[in-house]
């Protein structure tokens, strides 16, 4: 086993692609999440369209946007305008969002009745009352699960060239050689991740929520995670591994709430 560990990690040195991942794109990925994951948000923009121009309420959680023509529903999607709001000439409001029901009432009561409603948050509220630490490792889990199975690359390339079956012939049993590339890919994807960690947390004197020691065991168990689900998408899949992989991982990381929180009444994700 030590000396198909020795033979992984002399042929890694041949690939470029794999040292660039697990050296360069992984730590630099992991430090730009935790940078921008403290910093906060800024106001929501809404698109107002009306004639009255002192009818425009105050608020401390968005910009209003005097317009005078209703952006297209593209903007929304590109998340220029959380809202289009446009006043009838009878003082009445009509509203569009892609936001909840619930967020879309709230800018109702907002323009109605020029206040939020008193149980509103706003997203740097949610973003606090969910903690530094959860935003930040919302981010990591994303990144560590796709490229997860980028560091896998040496076993389906075993596996394509027949490389694998020649392997299974000598006294290297099928769970060795897995053990063994669970082993690489797990160091290779934990050492660079923990080192950027300590050195943004370290250099930039930034509060990632948790204790250095917490960060250790949280990333063990979702590196650990990230290896037996890259070893998985390898094994069950010929091609487009990184393609199918990177679809997986992004729509199940926002659904499970990495990102925002899903709970609520939003239709989508319902």
């Amino acid at each position: 086993m030590i000396d198909l560990f020795r033979n992984k990690l002399e042929r890694v040195w041949t690939k470029n692609e794999i040292i660039l991942i697990a050296v360069v794109i992984v730590p630099l990925m992991i430090a730009v999440s935790i940078f921008f994951s403290g910093r906060t948000t800024t106001k929501e923009v809404i698109a107002y369209i009306s004639e009255n121009t002192h009818s425009i309420p105050k608020s401390s959680y968005f910009q209003f946007e005097m317009v005078e023509e209703s952006p297209k529903v593209s903007q929304l999607v590109e998340g220029n305008y959380v809202a289009i709001v446009k006043e009838s000439v009878h003082g009445d409001y009509e509203i569009m969002t892609l936001k909840n029901n619930e967020e879309k009432e709230a800018i109702q009561t907002l323009f109605s009745t020029g206040t939020l409603p008193d149980n509103y948050k706003g997203d740097d509220v949610k973003r606090k009352l969910r903690g530094i630490g959860t935003n930040i490792f919302g981010f990591i889990t994303m990144i560590i699960l796709m490229q997860g199975v980028a560091l896998t690359t040496l076993y389906p390339e075993d596996r394509n060239l027949k490389t694998f079956k020649r392997i299974m012939t000598s006294p290297v049993s099928v769970k060795q050689y897995l053990f063994v590339q669970l082993i690489f890919t797990f160091l290779c994807l934990y050492i660079p991740s923990y080192v950027a960690i300590i050195v943004t947390k370290l250099f930039f004197d930034i509060n990632i929520g948790f204790g250095l020691g917490t960060v250790a065991i949280l990333l063990t168990v979702l590196t650990v995670f990230a290896t037996v689900f890259g070893l998985f998408m390898s094994s069950i899949f010929d091609r487009n591994i990184h393609l199918i992989t990177s679809g997986v991982t992004i729509i199940t990381s926002v659904l499970s709430g990495c990102f925002i929180p899903t709970n609520g009444n939003n239709k989508v994700f319902n």
